[in-house]
This record gives structure tokens, C-alpha cells and sequence, in this order.
């Protein structure tokens, strides 16, 4: 495995223009992420022959490479290969992309290095379901209460990370940006926002705000932050710019913080979860169904990741996901279904094993490698996979399912539970089955050229 991991990565830096070509090179759960000098220099179809490579997709700010499960260690081969990369990114690059591209790619950045510990934290979170639904601890226990408090940190916290990834995205201080959102969440401020008493400072007012658990006002922050960081390098003499720098940097940003931004960003969110409250109620039942049709074709062009923000506002406010995590439940499980069906009827030994492995990653929320590697290659099933988590979709939301832990796998029907018995457990299970077994049944009856 290890010297193939090596040929693939040596014919990936080489069909991808050679290592004079790649400006910048990241990944997350299943793809390599390459910031290429000339995107017109990539082989495309010798890349697509690479053994470790099940897919590509260019996006106006990236060359993806889709590998699967083994990204990380393509990843640290790539790497070690290249050397250091100059991460470095010219404004003028920047204004080509456009605006609207270069919100997407801000927010994919600081999104994408989050994926692995909201995947742990929501699985913790399915454990305690587990434990509740089958009573195996009483919440007052203190075992109970500890890993409740190990899987709630990192969305209590989350504002925290965001500060760290956007930091790094916006080529700011780390430290520097950690402290400003920290100040949001100082436990002074929190006690002074519950005890209902006026805030202000230099006499004006701020809205009190809880930040744990939110999404936007981190990101928006270090955002402005960047500008606030041009600025005060710009007017600080040389001789004193060590102590200056990072003092004015703080007075400035935390105020404007605690004033303007955050709650601009609260209020956003707040928005955000009343307009996708809206669309419920005006498109009703079909938005789910034509969310998880299309959420395949929403994960070719990297879009899933800025869906992250909104899902997440959504769950601080209500504690549920109906739509964002449910559609991708659908997509997921739906790929799963077709993927395993060719596993099933192809006579190729090879293919049998790939829709298998590929099948089983799709049960557990990864995608890329089912819909690269089996479903879109083969177009039918696609198709199948497509039909399939419309229709389940389309159940969901007539029976209004939700989900109660972030997660987007088969191991969400774990997390189905509420308070108003068990017809949100059993409308859940029969989502999932139908995701899982339409687009199975659709894939055997359509067929599909099995070279």
C-alpha cells in the first residue's frame, strides 16, 4: 500500500502540472485541494487513470483531486514530496475569482478543517442518545455528565475554532484572532449578558449576546479583523510596531466585536434560520426532496461545506435539523444503496470490490468515492441515487423528520429520538430505508455498462 500511495502521489504532482505549478496544497475528508499557478497544465486524463484518483472536479479557486479514505495519507506523501509550500495568495488572484467565489472558498477554508471533530462530537452525541433511549446511565450521573460535556465542547466552543481556520484563511494573527472571539465568551461578558443588565462601552450600547454555538459572527470578525491588521501595519512606525501592532489591533477589533459585528452575526444568524423556516413553510415538503436530489450535484461543485454554516445556525437556535442534514442523510445513503447494487450485478471482480468499499463509506457519510468512483461513472445509477433520495426526501418532509445530533450517516438514526414518542424514530428509520433500498432496486432493473 505504502509504495503505491508513493507511484500515485508522484504521478498526481506530475499530471497536475509538476511541483512548479502548485501554489498551495490542502485537503479534507476525501479530496486534495490544489491552488494551481496554470490550471490549463493539468492532464486530465491521465490523472483520471492514476490508481489512487476516483475523481476531479475544478472549481474556480481549486483543482480537487477526489481520493477517498486514503487522503490523509496521499496527502502527507504529496507533501513530503513537494516540501514547503508557499501559501501565499496575490490580491490580484483574489479579485479574478469574484466575490461570490471568494465567500465560498473563505468559508469552504474554514469550514473544511473542522469536518473531523463535529464527525467525533456528533457521534459522541449519538452515544448519549443511546444511553437516554436505552437508559444504560441516568443523565445526573456524573459519567453521564462528563462525556455529555466531552461531545458539547466543540460546539460550545466552535466560535473558538472558527477563529483559528478563518485566522489562517485570512492571514491574520492566530493569537490575536482566538482573543477577539474569546472575548465574546469571556465568562464575565456571558454572566453580564444573562444577568439581563445594560452593556456599553464609551457609552455605547451592546447587545447582549450568548456566542457559544455560533457560526458567522467568528468568521465575519476575522474577516474585518484582516482589514483592522492592513491598517495598523500600515500607520505604526517601524521602531515600535512589536508593541503597537498587536495592542492596537486588539483595542480595535474586540469593541468593534462587541459592538457591531457580533451582533450583526447573531442577528444573521437568526436570519438565516427564520429564512430557512420560511422556505419550509412556503415550498413545504418538496424542499427536502429537492434538496436531496440535488445534493449530489451540490457536492461535485464543493457548495456542501457552505451549507455547513447554515445548518449549524439553524441547530443553535432550534436544537433539530429538517432540511440540510436530512437531505444529506438521503444523498448519502442513496449513493450507498446504488453503489452496492453494482457491487451486487457487475460481473468485474474489480468493480464488485470498489461499489463495496465505496457503498460502505457512502453508509458512513463519505461520498466522494461512491459518486466518483461508481455512480457518475456509470450514469445510471447516479440517476438511480438521484430518484432515490428525492423520494425519500419527499417522505421526510411529509412526516416532518428530524434529526437531533449533526450527523449525516447511517448512524443518525440514532440520533431520531424526541420527546414525542416514537414516530419520529420509526418515520426516520423508514426515510432511511427507502434512500437506501429505491435507488438498490432502480440500479438492478436499469442496469448499467458493466465493461
Amino acid at each position: 500500500m505504502k509504495t503505491n500511495i508513493k507511484k500515485s502521489s508522484l504521478q498526481i504532482i506530475e499530471y497536475v502540472g509538476g511541483k512548479e505549478n502548485i501554489s498551495e496544497l490542502t485537503h479534507c475528508a476525501t479530496r486534495l485541494r490544489f491552488k494551481l499557478k496554470d490550471y490549463d497544465k493539468v492532464d486530465q486524463d491521465k490523472l483520471k487513470d492514476v490508481d489512487m484518483v476516483v475523481g476531479q472536479k475544478r472549481t474556480p479557486s481549486q483543482y480537487q483531486v477526489i481520493i477517498g479514505n486514503e487522503v490523509a495519507n496521499v496527502y502527507k506523501e504529496i507533501s513530503n514530496l513537494l516540501g514547503e509550500l508557499s501559501d501565499q495568495q496575490t490580491e490580484s488572484e483574489s479579485e479574478k475569482k469574484g466575490v461570490f467565489n471568494n465567500i465560498i472558498d473563505a468559508i469552504t477554508g474554514t469550514m473544511t478543517p473542522l469536518i473531523p471533530v463535529l464527525t467525533g462530537a456528533g457521534m459522541i452525541k449519538v452515544l448519549l442518545a443511546l444511553i437516554n433511549t436505552f437508559e444504560w446511565l441516568s443523565p445526573e450521573s456524573a459519567t453521564y455528565r462528563i462525556i455529555d460535556i466531552i461531545g458539547d465542547a466543540t460546539f460550545y466552543f466552535l466560535p473558538i475554532l472558527l477563529a483559528i481556520f478563518a485566522s489562517q484563511k485570512f492571514k491574520v494573527n492566530t493569537s490575536i484572532a482566538v482573543v477577539v472571539v474569546g472575548v465574546l465568551m469571556h465568562p464575565n461578558f456571558v454572566e453580564w449578558v444573562n444577568s439581563g443588565d445594560p452593556i456599553s462601552i464609551f457609552s455605547l450600547p451592546i447587545r447582549g449576546v450568548d456566542y457559544a454555538y455560533s457560526v458567522i459572527p467568528a468568521i465575519l470578525m476575522i474577516w474585518v479583523m484582516s482589514y483592522i491588521s492592513k491598517f495598523v501595519e500600515r500607520v505604526t512606525p517601524k521602531v515600535l510596531k512589536i508593541l503597537l501592532d498587536p495592542t492596537l489591533v486588539l483595542l480595535i477589533s474586540a469593541p468593534i466585536a462587541l459592538i457591531i459585528v457580533g451582533p450583526l452575526g447573531a442577528y444573521a444568524g437568526d436570519l438565516l434560520a427564520l429564512a430557512i423556516e420560511a422556505l419550509e413553510s412556503s415550498l413545504g415538503f418538496l424542499l427536502v426532496a429537492i434538496l436531496a436530489a440535488a445534493m449530489p450535484f451540490i457536492v461535485m461543485t464543493g457548495m456542501h461545506h457552505a451549507l455547513t454554516p447554515i445548518f449549524l445556525s439553524t441547530f443553535a437556535v432550534t436544537g433539530y435539523d429538517s432540511l440540510i442534514l436530512l437531505a444529506q442523510v438521503c444523498s448519502n445513503l442513496a449513493q450507498a444503496g446504488a453503489s452496492l447494487a453494482v457491487s451486487v450485478k457487475s460481473k468485474n471482480k474489480d468493480r464488485k470490490q470498489v461499489s463495496l468499499a465505496a457503498g460502505i463509506s457512502a453508509l458512513m457519510g463519505i461520498t466522494e468515492p461512491a459518486m466518483y468512483g461508481v455512480t457518475l461513472k456509470l450514469k445510471k445509477p447516479m440517476l438511480a441515487a438521484v430518484i432515490g433520495s428525492g423520494i425519500a426526501g419527499l417522505y421526510a418532509g411529509i412526516t416532518y423528520v428530524r434529526i437531533y445530533v449533526l450527523n449525516n450517516s447511517i448512524m443518525s438514526a440514532l440520533a431520531l429520538a424526541d420527546n414525542n414518542g416514537f414516530a419520529n424514530i420509526i418515520n426516520g428509520l423508514i426515510m432511511m430505508a427507502i434512500a437506501i433500498i429505491v435507488p438498490f432496486v432502480v440500479t438492478m432493473v436499469l442496469g448499467f455498462d458493466d465493461e
